[in-house]
C-alpha cells in the first residue's frame, strides 16, 4: 500500500503540475514578455525543463516497476504456496502475462509523456524564438534518484513524540525489472 500511495502522487504530480506554460494563455499579464536580451534565460530554462522531465519520468518508470515487480512477486508467492502443480504452473503462466502487459501499459504511458512534452517544449521554444535541442537523459535521471532518500514517518517511541526515518531511494525504486519466473 506504501508503494501505491507514492506511485498515485507522482501519477498526479504528472497530469497537475505543469512543465511549461503553453503558448495559449487568456491573461496576457500572466505571463512576462520574452524579450531578446535575455536569451540565455530563455535556454537555461528550456535545459533545466529538460533535467526534471528527465527525473520525473524515470521516478514514474521506477516507482511503477517496483509497483509492477512487487505484486508479480506476491502472485508467484501464492502460487508456490499451491499444492496442485498444473494450477501452479498455470498461475505462474497468468502471473508472467499481467506482468508483460503492465510494462508494455507502463512504456506505453511513458510514450505518452514524452509526446506531451515534446509538443509542449516546441511551442516554448515557438513562444520564445529560440532553438534548444532537446536533452532528456533518464541514465542520468537514473543515477540522480537513486541518491535521494525518502522521509517516513518512524513508529512512536514510549514518549509519544513523532519521529521519522529516512530510507533509501532503493527501497521504493526499481531501475530494472529482473527476468520473469519460467
Amino acid at each position: 500500500m506504501k508503494h501505491k500511495g507514492l506511485a498515485l502522487w507522482l501519477t498526479l504530480s504528472v497530469l497537475i503540475c505543469p512543465f511549461s506554460f503553453s503558448a495559449e494563455t487568456t491573461e496576457d499579464a500572466a505571463l512576462p514578455q520574452a524579450t531578446p536580451s535575455k536569451p540565455p534565460d530563455l535556454l537555461s530554462e528550456l535545459r533545466n525543463q529538460d533535467s526534471v522531465f528527465s527525473i520525473l519520468i524515470e521516478a514514474f518508470r521506477q516507482v511503477q516497476g517496483r509497483v509492477i515487480q512487487t505484486d508479480y512477486e506476491a502472485l508467484i508467492k501464492a502460487a508456490n504456496a499451491l499444492d496442485d502443480l498444473k494450477t501452479r504452473r498455470r498461475i505462474v503462466v497468468l502471473a508472467n502475462q499481467e506482468r508483460d502487459l503492465r510494462v508494455k501499459k507502463l512504456y506505453h504511458q511513458l510514450g505518452n509523456l514524452c509526446t506531451t512534452y515534446d509538443t509542449t517544449r516546441r511551442d516554448d521554444e515557438h513562444l520564445a524564438n529560440v532553438k534548444v535541442p532537446v536533452n532528456i537523459d533518464t541514465g542520468h535521471a537514473a543515477k540522480t534518484l537513486m541518491d535521494y532518500v525518502f522521509i517516513a514517518p518512524a513508529a512512536d517511541d514510549k514518549t509519544g513524540e513523532k519521529k521519522t526515518q529516512t530510507i533509501p531511494a532503493s527501497a521504493y525504486l526499481l531501475d530494472t525489472l529482473p527476468d520473469p519466473v519460467e
